[in-house]
């Protein structure tokens, strides 16, 4: 059975021998939000659960109980540099062409 989010975060910050009041210093949040979280009484919001994934060094989705495994989904350095890569080629290759549909005198994509 998958763990919880609640159940994840209290695993993952006593892995790093840390308190709930230590976690919630850290990243600036109010000194119960951290409790308040690992008892299920509130939910991160989408960039708060971001924050927590990127504190804790796992993924949303194995925070979030979808995934055992921790890193899945996360941009690793060599994974983020090819993206990029994949990206400027990408708009390499719109400029490309919409140049090349200027040269015929046709409309350019919006």
């Amino acid at each position: 059975m998958h763990k919880t989010f609640h159940q994840k975060l209290r695993m993952l910050r006593k892995e790093k021998k840390l308190s709930q009041v230590e976690v919630g210093e850290i990243l600036h949040y109010g000194y119960t939000t951290i409790s308040n979280y690992e008892n299920g009484r509130n939910e991160p919001t989408l960039t708060d659960l971001c924050r927590l994934a990127d504190f804790f060094d796992v993924s949303t989705d194995f925070l979030l109980g979808r995934t055992e495994d921790r890193q899945s989904h996360c941009r690793t350095k060599e994974n983020w540099g090819l993206l990029q890569e994949i990206s400027s080629l990408e708009a390499l290759d719109l400029l490309v062409s919409i140049r090349e549909k200027e040269k015929k005198g046709l409309s350019c994509p919006d």
